[in-house]
């Protein structure tokens, strides 16, 4: 079945060049998210989506520096209260 939608032009042209540096086609990854959305819904829980843990990246992630290597309760508040007296104490 053919179908039309409309969507911005930015994410477009993003689309487009991403889907030709993998050598794909608009067609293929179209058909790829529409089910994986549906095989989503079907499986998740109270209507949400199901997150695949082991791919899952948090959006956040980025904004984390490759110097922050400590993950701990420790580390996490220590940081926080540098943040709440000031970066030079």
């Amino acid at each position: 079945m053919k179908a039309t939608f409309q969507i911005p032009d930015e994410l477009y042209r993003e689309l487009k060049s991403e889907v030709a540096r993998e050598g794909r086609t608009m067609r293929e990854v179209t058909i790829q998210l529409f089910q994986q959305w549906l095989a989503a819904r079907k499986g998740g829980v109270g209507g949400r989506p199901r997150v695949n843990w082991r791919e899952f990246r948090s959006p956040l992630a980025s904004r984390i520096s490759d110097e922050v290597s400590d993950h701990s309760m420790e580390a996490i508040r220590s940081s926080i209260a540098k943040g709440r007296h000031g970066a030079g104490d």
